[in-house]
């Protein structure tokens, strides 16, 4: 008698990407169920299984389950094999080889399809954080310059950020001097916003420096001017 923890002993293992993306092979639900049973009774030798344990289950006749079997070759799911053995006896064999690079030819499609979203997801969020820093809506130039500065100087979006940043706490706030920064960011080799942030400390310093030095007032000795006379 089975007990529900029996059942839970051999599970059937599907592909994530093909329980995701079987539409994407042209596989309708039956086509789906069927390569999956497939899969689940591979063998050591690749020995195409008996079409009654693939029936086993289903509503199909084995007619149709051979039907859809034949399918499955022509979509380029399984490649299957004709040989004869020792015993001149014919055996199917079959090859899950077409599924998987077709899986991952559609893996790496969705992989680009994320990246590219994720990539206009970004920009739109730059794109929002300039116009909300400058109060205004972005100019045609200015959303050109802005796409010029991804996709032809290739600085990120973190980076462009932290331009405006940098322009925004020195209230010099506009394109041109964002694009200054950048150049001169491009020109020390800063890629990070790490290294953005100490080459702005370290000129934040030396700025200070300089007020300092030049607030400090020169007196003429030479012709007998003494501050303590003030």
């Amino acid at each position: 008698m089975y007990s529900s923890e029996m059942l839970k002993e051999k599970p059937v293992i599907i592909q994530r990407a093909l329980f995701n993306h079987y539409v994407k092979l042209g596989l309708n639900e039956k086509q789906f169920v069927i390569l999956v049973k497939l899969l689940d009774q591979e063998n050591e030798r690749n020995l195409q299984p008996p079409l009654e344990n693939i029936q086993q289950g289903t509503s199909l006749s084995i007619q149709e389950v051979s039907h859809v079997i034949n399918q499955l070759s022509q979509l380029k799911c399984i490649d299957i094999k004709i040989e004869k053995d020792e015993q001149h006896k014919y055996n199917e064999f079959i090859s899950f080889e077409p599924l998987f690079e077709q899986l991952a030819l559609i893996m790496n499609e969705v992989k680009q399809e994320d990246t590219v979203e994720d990539q206009n997801s970004q920009f739109k969020k730059l794109f929002h954080e300039f116009e909300s820093t400058f109060g205004r809506p972005l100019t045609p130039l200015e959303v050109q310059t802005l796409n010029h500065w991804i996709d032809t100087d290739h600085h990120s979006n973190e980076l462009i950020q932290s331009a405006l940043n940098e322009a925004h706490s020195l209230d010099k706030l506009s394109f041109k001097y964002i694009d200054r920064i950048l150049l001169n960011w491009k020109k020390k080799n800063i890629t990070t916003v790490q290294s953005s942030k100490e080459e702005s400390e370290k000129f934040n310093h030396n700025k200070k420096l300089k007020q300092n030095v030049n607030s400090i007032p020169i007196f003429d000795w030479v012709n007998g001017e003494n501050p303590y006379d003030k």
